[in-house]
């Protein structure tokens, strides 16, 4: 279904103008209702013939000036004549951009711009499992962390110094099952702060395209309730 179509059909169809050409437009209508407005004063002043004759000779000046202001507005005489907005198209694809166009370049520039940081600090999608996952373990690792400082604050002799060391002289097993969790092999352990990136990023996270995002519907609040595709070619 065509644009015209559906306009006939009764379908509010949204476009954007250049600021421009709608102030011209608000100038050519301020001069010909000055043009109208000196007329009906003129008109009304007529007492004898020269009143007259002046009066259609400034009609037949104002009336160049229209047509001239026509001319320039570019609007099919087949119009003036049938009023069939059809006739209009041209004009309109000349003055007037659709909405969901400059919705679509918007969105391109953004995704530009995501793809410019994405260069730096790639996005990425975690699903809810693993960041509860994650969250669990930070939180276990605090915990342990604030009952090994009390402990250590707790020593006084070498004998409970000897007995913290063997506590902690084994492998911790909760350690080991966050390890699995993240998604280390068995044999594997965390020596540097690269490994344990690498390891989550490849088990937990999915690299997030904005392009595809966006083919899905995801983040498109500025179409509100138009729609994304092109409804005008």
């Amino acid at each position: 279904m065509g644009k015209a179509d559906k306009e006939r059909m009764g379908q509010d169809m949204k476009y954007v103008i250049d600021s421009e050409t709608y102030e011209k437009h608000i100038r050519d209508e301020v001069h010909l209702y000055g043009l109208l407005h000196q007329l009906a004063f003129l008109a009304g002043k007529v007492k004898d013939a020269e009143d007259m004759a002046n009066l259609v000779e400034t009609a037949k000046h104002y009336g160049e000036i229209a047509e001239e202001k026509f001319d320039d507005w570019l609007i099919p005489g087949r119009y003036l004549v049938f009023g069939d907005r059809a006739d209009l198209s041209e004009l309109k694809a000349a003055e007037l951009t659709p909405l969901t166009a400059v919705l679509k370049e918007h969105d391109a520039k953004i995704r530009e711009k995501q793809h410019a940081a994405a260069s730096n600090d790639p996005a990425y999608i975690i699903s809810g499992s693993a960041f509860r996952m994650l969250v669990g373990d930070l939180f276990d690792l605090l915990a342990q962390y604030g009952f090994l400082h009390n402990r250590v604050l707790d020593v006084k002799t070498e004998r409970q110094l000897a007995r913290l060391q063997k506590n902690l002289s084994g492998e911790n097993p909760s350690i080991r099952r966050m390890y699995r969790r993240w998604g280390f092999a068995e044999d594997q352990v965390v020596t540097c702060y690269g490994i344990l990136e690498a390891t989550l990023r490849r088990a937990h996270l999915t690299p997030y395209d904005p392009e595809e995002a966006a083919e899905d519907g995801i983040g498109c609040a500025h179409c509100e309730d138009h729609s994304c595709e092109d409804d005008y070619d």
